[in-house]
């Protein structure tokens, strides 16, 4: 099997968060490129919004040539939604335990159009950090692995989740949707409820909100599977 894949961080997290599934994607035969959203990072001053999260994904998808699978993780559910619609080089959509919203609508509104508990914010409300990670993001992984991944986390801007999606991908480009079913963060029903009448396709994984760390062979099975799929109905369209 050959295929790029395209891969968007959530909140608060970076590229360094899909190094345990680079190379088992590799090793399925797909060439992988990461995305560093400017919504996340070090430098609280230099925090992007939404916008420039969406320029920073179609960026990435201008740089890598061919038919690609784009995937985004929790937060990274919003860019890629917006980032991708009305392109033709993206195959297919995998939101894994991600949201996956209507035109129009924020993560703040999704999340209630209020600050989650565990969100804990700056003095000036500019940005904020994730309260208890270790149970919210990992709960299921190891615990160096758990130590490692709290200790590489960034600060996050809040506007970014609440400025709304002007464009929604999933309503023409196919689509799968990875639930975590022990999710911390992001519970399972909530996630199958932003699937439901989204997605094309939903699959179970028994993780927490890092499928990426805490299941990486299954997470990898089913990203491939999708870049799999995605080659298949290209070819047969093309007879």
């Amino acid at each position: 099997m050959s295929g790029s894949v395209v891969l968007v961080h959530g909140a608060w997290h970076g590229p360094w968060c899909w190094e345990t599934l680079i190379p088992l994607l590799e090793a399925r035969g797909l060439a992988v490129s990461t995305v560093d959203l400017p919504s996340s990072g070090p430098d609280v001053t230099a925090l992007g919004d939404l916008d420039a999260d969406v320029a920073t994904v179609q960026a990435v998808l201008d740089a890598v040539p061919g038919p690609k699978v784009l995937v985004g993780h929790s937060y990274g559910g919003v860019p890629i939604t917006q980032a991708a619609a009305g392109r033709t080089d993206v195959e297919h959509l995998v939101y894994v335990c991600a949201f996956m919203l209507d035109k129009g609508v924020s993560l703040y509104d999704a999340a209630g159009g209020e600050p989650v508990p565990w969100w804990r914010l700056s003095s000036d409300g500019a940005w904020m950090t994730p309260d208890t990670p270790e149970q919210v993001f990992y709960n299921d992984c190891d615990p160096e692995v758990t130590a490692a991944a709290v200790a590489r986390l960034y600060p996050q801007s809040l506007s970014a989740c609440k400025q709304p999606l002007t464009a929604a991908a999933w309503e023409t480009i196919p689509s799968t949707y990875v639930v975590g079913n022990l999710d911390g963060g992001l519970p399972q029903e909530v996630q199958e409820g932003m699937a439901a009448g989204r997605a094309g396709r939903v699959v179970n994984l028994e993780s927490g909100h890092s499928p990426f760390l805490s299941r990486p062979d299954e997470l990898a099975d089913v990203i491939a599977g999708c870049a799999a799929q995605a080659e298949a109905d290209r070819q047969s369209t093309a007879r």
